[in-house]
């Protein structure tokens, strides 16, 4: 069996227990309640014991209070055991209000479902364990854990003894209550409390305490089990009020060394056993039942990977040998790629003056662009304010100024006067929009009769961005318009083709003249001819009717359609 030494302590007394522990057996042999008197230290009074006993090199197991660590009950999603503590601890530096990135978080799990993952998670800075640290060295003890007090002295009951669907055990301290609740064996709820010094009127208040803890916890119901640590003839004034007032019958007042071996003779024990709840259930835990404890010195931490000393070669020769090999085939391909990178540098010299062409290109248009872009139009601008701006019988503007900005873009000041100041908020919801910022100040009220007292100055900000975006929209819009023009115009042409084609297939071909007739032209005089050049100029629309007319038997109704067209 393995000596161990659990201890506790705040301003008031130090208390101690030695037990040998062998797995779940722990047998006592001494007990010891230190008082700490004004001016003395917690660290003094345990060398002296120590020192006295003879109990240097003993594993130290230490609880601490409530007050020393910050608890929540967190809700986190269901994830795998070995990602639990990454996401605990995340959760608590940004929940816990003095976590940090040093602060140590330990945690035990209440419930686990599909759904998520309920747990108690607490945390304590890292001079806090310093100071443990510190107190066991002084005394040349090695320190083994720093669990929480409350926990420990749960699992010394639920550990040994059948719960009931809802127990609460509750450890009265010389100051403080400390109260646990417990669902189906598994702790759900953590509280410490302050009681009045008044021994009167500790009962009363330790009722009206548990009944807070129970609203805090979510069980409306009464508890069907409380547990209160210590002697029965001690607290039974306690245990009777909780049985007349909380309405629970099992009420029981139970010594801490009722459920260990003890080798102290009861004459030598304190008269508040259950103050030493929290040091025996630490005892009792500390081998076997490890895991239902908070410990601070032995967070819980992601399980770390044993190393595959197999894996490892493959993982170092299976790389190795692939660059031996890719690099023999590389040596292969020189040769093939040399003639490859002289063909691609031929190309890219030859590319190369297009290359600086279109960058001057690019430079010309980018100093084009920032010209462009200051040249805001106002006129449109304007039209938009007048689209969208409320009426002129709740609208009044009494002047305009607009500029442009060196950057790009430009903005146009107005000042006027509304009726009510409503119609700002409406006026600068509808004038916003993804390119145009709206900015309202001086909003002032003016006494008088004006029916337009509400005065504003609002900035409308154009930015240099969205004009050339605009810009190059309406040169896509217009160049898109240019073809479709330039297509439309192609097609009527190829159409009029077409129709003049089919034209000249239907016109019949003029008879051709006899050698008599060609011998009597020739004997006109030239005043005839110039008389028949004359009538063939000043009738060219009756030639081209007559050269269109259809041959063959029509009738008369398309005759008079074309006679009355020409």
């Amino acid at each position: 069996m393995v000596k161990k030494l659990a201890l506790d302590y705040d301003a008031h007394e130090l208390r101690l227990v030695v037990a040998n522990v062998n797995g779940n057996r722990v047998a006592v042999t001494d007990i010891q309640l230190i008082p700490i008197n004004e001016g003395e230290s917690a660290s003094e009074k345990l060398r002296r014991y120590v020192n006295d006993v003879g109990l240097q090199k003993t594993e130290t197991l230490v609880a601490i209070g409530r007050g020393k660590a910050e608890l929540r009950e967190l809700q986190l999603p269901a994830v795998p055991d070995e990602e639990l503590p990454d996401m605990v601890r995340f959760q608590a530096i940004r929940s816990f209000a003095s976590a940090s990135d040093r602060a140590i978080v330990d945690f035990l799990v209440t419930e686990r479902s599909s759904e998520g993952i309920t747990l108690i998670a607490a945390a304590v800075p890292p001079s806090e364990l310093d100071r443990e640290r510190e107190l066991c060295s002084t005394s040349d003890l090695p320190l083994e854990r720093v669990a929480l007090r409350p926990l420990a002295a749960a699992s010394l009951y639920l550990g040994q003894q059948k719960s009931a669907p809802v127990t609460v055990m509750i450890d009265l301290l010389a100051n403080d209550a400390e109260i646990v609740v417990a669902r189906e064996g598994k702790v759900i709820f953590v509280r410490t409390v302050r009681l009045p010094e008044n021994q009167e009127h500790r009962p009363g208040a330790i009722v009206s305490e548990l009944r807070r803890t129970m609203m805090a916890c979510g069980e409306t119901k009464t508890p069907q089990k409380v547990v209160v640590w210590g002697n029965a003839d001690v607290h039974s004034a306690e245990v009777n009020a909780i049985k007349e007032k909380i309405g629970c019958d099992d009420v029981q007042a139970i010594s801490p060394f009722d459920l260990v071996d003890v080798q102290v003779a009861r004459e030598k024990m304190p008269e508040h056993t259950g103050r030493f709840a929290p040091l025996v259930g630490l005892l009792n835990s500390s081998t076997a039942n490890a895991d239902v404890l908070i410990d601070f010195m032995n967070p819980r931490r992601r399980p770390e990977e044993k190393p595959d000393h197999l894996r490892r070669i493959a993982m170092i020769g299976i790389p190795i040998a692939a660059v031996l090999l890719v690099g023999f085939m590389i040596y292969r391909q020189f040769s093939q790629w040399d003639r490859k990178i002289a063909v691609l540098q031929d190309e890219i010299n030859l590319l190369i003056p297009s290359a600086e062409q279109a960058d001057e290109s690019i430079d010309r248009t980018e100093k084009i662009d920032q010209f462009l872009d200051r040249d805001v139009n106002w006129l449109d601008e304007l039209r938009r304010f007048a689209e969208l701006a409320p009426p002129s019988d709740k609208l009044i503007v009494r002047s305009i100024n607009g500029n442009a900005l060196t950057a790009g873009g430009g903005y146009l000041r107005l000042t006027g006067g509304v009726t009510e100041s409503s119609v700002i908020d409406q006026m600068q919801s509808s004038l916003r929009d993804e390119t145009h910022g709206v900015v309202v100040k001086d909003t002032n009220v003016q006494q008088g009769d004006d029916r337009y007292r509400w005065s504003f100055t609002e900035t409308i900000t154009v930015d240099g961005n969205d004009l050339r975006n605009l810009r190059y929209e309406r040169m896509e819009a217009q160049l898109a318009s240019t073809e479709a023009s330039s297509t439309e115009a192609s097609s009527d042409d190829e159409s009029v083709t077409e129709e003049i084609d089919d034209g000249s297939q239907m016109t019949p071909p003029a008879d051709e003249p006899d050698d008599d007739e060609n011998s009597e032209t020739s004997d006109v005089d030239a005043t005839d001819e110039s008389a028949a050049e004359g009538d063939d100029k000043a009738t060219p629309e009756t030639d081209e009717a007559s050269e269109a007319a259809p041959t063959g038997d029509q009738p008369s109704e398309s005759k008079s359609e074309e006679e009355v067209s020409t």
